[in-house]
């Protein structure tokens, strides 16, 4: 069954409306709210609504009349007897308004524009504009104007009636059989004939700083040389043939005769101007988005060129900064060697000069201090009181001795018999042994510094196979990289003892968890908690994560956390070269794996996942054994690596 052809329906009272409803054969209702009865809704569809406009305010009245009808939206065609309309800004702005007719109108005439109007609604959902109004009694056709019927017509039938038209003045005109490349205008000479392009295809182009610029095929039209209409001027194009065309060229002092002899020529050369200029202009209109789209893309590019030099800089930098650290670990080893055997050396030779047997109250108070734990005020409160107990010593016996690590009552009473100077000597032994204890761990720190150093400043081989990697390992010597940036703050690090090796190449993974790590204590600000977990997936790869509970990053900036030259702290963005994440981001790549963010007010975690390098069962690429279930924990439960292990066997 077909559908029911769209209807018009006239909205309004009084004469003008009762004539409008009369010509039209069409449904009148007193107001818009009649329009959402039944009986006419059930008529069918609205395709035009004929508002008439009294005194009221034609804006309201036309968005009631919509509001009533709904979708989809009818045409509007709005009829007034008022000479002055300041209430329809806000249809004619929403695309509402297709039409204003003066009442009185001429008989016939508002026939004709609503049927056009319903045509158009009809085309526009893609039906027939036969369908328009099949039960009325069909019109004359009227005659459309010249112009307007050239205007509709297709290029080569409008160049083929102007033609015609000239001929009938002028007679034959003979016909130019070109081939390609010919130039009918010339970019910068006098122009003084058109060319009418009957076949064939020609393109207009202009010298530019960079060479001569083809304009669109499609923009150039039939008409060939329009400037010589507006009097003697230079050509601004140069218009060449691109195949094989048949043209007719016309003076300027024979067109104005075939002008004058045949009202018909004017027409025809207005109209096909008109296309030619229309087509131009829609040429150019696309040209000028095209353009703008262009220049923010050339912008976005040079923002991500910038980018990547500053990254190259960086890395220059990073790479300079590197062999420097490289020779200062190098510069550092030996000296520091020298200062570890020197302090075991100094402590044997201090112990022979000492002399004595394992009972010297001296030589026990300096071996005691060599290796003695720091002891808490509540604990050195508690010993003093026992000692005072025990011996009876004064209040300041008892410090000085505590201080110097006789907590045994029998020691203290040989020391406090003895000569007066005994206690100056046991305090001066435990003294020097107190300096020996802090000179090896300042030595031993220094060691491990000079040794993360060293291998995180290791140049990379970009052509070299990825090491086995112990990633616990690689935790640990970012730890010591950073160590300073973490004071005040609480550094928790959870590594499974079943950790797969993964492939890396030496100290890049370090330098990703030294940057995570930066970038949660920058979070931080000197107080808060990090926490690093490494897990083994369910794939066999390894989970990495570094969570602090800071202020967050906001959803607004998450995506942009990893851009280069982007930094973000308490989540106002601020300058700086940004470049931690972004280079984390690319060493996890390299390395075949991915980095995520998740952030909150209160907990913000970064995981890195890497896939696990498949070697033999138990060895690294080095040869090394790779930390089993069974393996001792190291500093904050890390597995120890080869000098810890050391330190335990």
């Amino acid at each position: 069954m077909a559908a029911p052809a769209p209807r018009t329906v006239v909205v309004g009272t009084g004469p003008v409306a009762e004539a409008a409803a009369a010509e039209l054969d069409a449904v009148r209702v007193p107001a818009p709210g009649a329009l959402a009865e039944p009986a006419v809704r059930s008529a069918g569809p609205v395709g035009l609504a004929v508002v008439v406009v009294g005194r009221a305010d034609a804006d309201a009245t036309v968005a009631r009349v919509l509001g009533a009808l709904g979708h989809p939206r009818p045409r509007v065609l709005v009829v007034t007897e008022r000479l002055e309309l300041p209430d329809l800004a806000r249809t004619l702005d929403a695309g509402h308004l297709s039409g204003v007719v003066m009442a009185p109108w001429t008989p016939g005439n508002l026939r004709r524009y609503a049927d056009a109007q319903l045509a158009r609604w009809v085309r526009r959902r893609g039906g027939r504009a036969e369908e328009v109004a099949q039960d009325r009694p069909p019109e004359p056709e009227p005659r459309a104007s010249g112009l307007l019927r050239h205007l509709q017509q297709d290029p080569d039938s409008a160049a083929a009636e102007l033609l015609e038209a000239v001929e009938s003045v002028l007679g034959p005109r003979p016909r130019l059989q070109l081939p390609p490349h010919v130039r009918l205008t010339i970019e910068d000479d006098d122009v003084g004939q058109l060319f009418l392009v009957l076949s064939g295809r020609v393109a207009l182009s202009v010298n530019t700083g960079v060479g001569a610029l083809t304009l669109h095929h499609a923009s150039t039209g039939p008409l060939i040389g329009l400037f010589a209409l507006t009097g003697p001027q230079a050509a601004t194009v140069t218009a060449r043939t691109t195949t094989d065309c048949e043209v007719v060229p016309l003076t300027v002092e024979q067109l104005d005769r075939a002008l004058t002899g045949e009202p018909r020529v004017g027409t025809a050369l207005t109209a096909l101007t008109v296309r030619a200029l229309s087509a131009r202009l829609r040429r150019a209109e696309r040209l000028h988005v095209e353009k703008a789209e262009l220049a923010t893309e050339l912008q976005r590019t040079l923002r991500e060129l910038e980018a990547a030099r500053a990254g190259l800089v960086e890395q220059a930098r990073m790479a300079t900064l590197g062999e420097t650290t490289a020779g200062v670990a190098h510069e550092l080893s030996n000296p520091i060697a020298a200062v570890t055997r020197g302090v075991e050396h100094l402590s044997a030779d201090l112990r022979v000069l000492l002399g004595g047997g394992e009972d010297d109250v001296v030589r026990a108070a300096f071996e005691a201090a060599e290796t003695r734990e720091a002891v808490s005020a509540g604990d050195e409160r508690s010993l003093r009181r026992e000692l005072a107990r025990a011996t009876g010593a004064t209040p300041s016996q008892v410090r000085r001795l505590v201080a110097a690590g006789v907590t045994d009552p029998t020691r203290a009473r040989t020391v406090l018999t003895g000569p007066p100077e005994e206690l100056a000597r046991v305090e001066a032994a435990a003294g020097i042994g107190a300096t020996m204890r802090s000179l090896r761990t300042a030595a031993d720190h220094v060691g491990r510094l000079v040794e993360d150093l060293r291998v995180h400043a290791r140049p990379d081989d970009p052509g070299a196979p990825l090491e086995a990697t112990d990633l616990a390992a690689t935790v640990r010597d970012a730890l010591g990289l950073v160590e300073h940036r973490l004071a005040g703050l609480t550094v928790d690090v959870r590594c499974d003892d079943d950790l797969p090796p993964v492939g890396s190449r030496p100290g890049r993974l370090a330098q990703v968890w030294a940057n995570l790590l930066a970038n949660a204590a920058d979070a931080l600000d000197g107080s808060g908690r990090i926490t690093v977990r490494a897990r083994r997936t369910e794939d066999g790869g390894v989970v990495v994560e570094v969570e602090d509970d800071g202020p967050g990053v906001p959803p607004s900036l998450q995506g942009r956390i990893f851009e280069p030259r982007f930094t973000t702290k308490h989540g106002v963005v601020r300058s700086g070269l940004g470049l931690g994440l972004g280079i984390s981001r690319s060493i996890v790549v390299q390395h075949g794996g991915t980095i995520g963010l998740e952030s909150e007010p209160g907990r913000t975690v970064f995981t890195v996942e890497l896939p696990a390098l498949r070697t033999g069962p138990g060895t690294t690429a080095a040869g090394a054994p790779t930390t089993g279930a069974g393996a001792p924990a190291g500093r904050d439960g890390i597995p120890p690596g080869p000098t810890e292990e050391k330190e335990q066997r």
